[in-house]
C-alpha cells in the first residue's frame, strides 16, 4: 500500500509539472540578451535575432524585433601589409585594390553583437567617428569607413601613445603627435605610430551596422 502511494504521488507530481510547462508561454523560456539594456532604441544581435531596448512600465527591457532573424551580411576586414603599416609617406605601390563585395553568411544564427551606426549615416570614401553603446551599456567611440558597399570599423585609440584620433576625410589623424592612419584599413600612413589601429568584425542587418561580439 505504501509503495502504491509513492508511485501515485510521483505520477501526480510529474503530471503537474508537465501541465505547468504546457500552460506557460514559450517566450518565458526563450533566450534573451545578457547585454545591458541601458537606453531606449539600443539594438543588439543575439545569434541572428534582432532585439531592441524599450521602456515598459518604467523599466528598460529587451524586445524581439520582427523579423526575428533578418538577413545578415558579413563585411570583410581588409588586411594591412607590413610595408604599408610602417611607411611614412603613401606611395602608388601601397594603394589597395577594391575590397570584395560583402557576403551573406550561411549561418546567421551564430552572429551576435551591438549596433554601431546605420549604413545611411555613412558617406562613401569618408571616415566617420561615432559613439555607440557596447554590451556592458558603456559608451564607446568607433571609426567607421564605407568603401564600395563595404564597412570597416576601427578603434579610435592611437597605437602610439593612446590619444584619440579624429576624422580627416579618408584618414584618421592623431592630434597629439601627428600620426595618420588609413580610414579604410587602419594602416599607418604617417608616424610616429608603427602599428595599425585595432579592427573589429562587422555585420549588417536591416541597414544597421553591428560590431560582432559574444553576448
Amino acid at each position: 500500500m505504501i509503495e502504491f502511494n509513492k508511485a501515485r504521488r510521483s505520477f501526480l507530481i510529474g503530471s503537474g509539472s508537465s501541465l505547468l510547462l504546457t500552460l506557460l508561454p514559450i517566450p518565458a523560456f526563450a533566450e534573451v540578451p545578457k547585454a545591458i539594456c541601458s537606453k531606449a532604441g539600443q539594438k543588439v544581435l543575439l545569434k541572428g535575432k534582432n532585439y531592441i531596448c524599450v521602456k515598459k512600465s518604467g523599466k528598460l527591457q529587451w524586445q524581439l524585433l520582427t523579423p526575428a532573424k533578418p538577413t545578415i551580411t558579413l563585411h570583410p576586414t581588409p588586411s594591412t601589409s607590413p610595408a604599408s603599416s610602417h611607411s611614412t609617406t603613401p606611395s602608388p605601390e601601397a594603394t589597395h585594390s577594391p575590397p570584395p563585395a560583402p557576403s551573406v553568411t550561411s549561418t546567421p544564427q551564430i552572429v551576435s553583437g551591438f549596433i554601431a551606426a546605420k549604413l545611411s549615416d555613412l558617406t562613401e570614401g569618408k571616415s566617420k567617428i561615432v559613439v555607440a553603446k557596447d554590451l556592458k551599456g558603456k559608451s564607446v567611440s568607433l571609426a567607421l569607413f564605407l568603401s564600395a558597399g563595404v564597412v570597416t570599423v576601427h578603434s579610435v585609440v592611437c597605437t602610439h601613445q593612446g590619444c584619440f584620433v579624429g576624422e580627416a576625410d579618408k584618414t584618421l589623424a592623431c592630434p597629439c603627435h601627428g600620426s595618420v592612419f588609413d580610414g579604410r584599413t587602419g594602416a599607418v600612413i604617417n608616424g610616429p605610430a608603427r602599428s595599425p589601429l585595432q579592427g573589429y568584425k562587422v555585420a549588417e542587418a536591416g541597414g544597421d551596422i553591428y560590431i560582432q561580439s559574444d553576448i
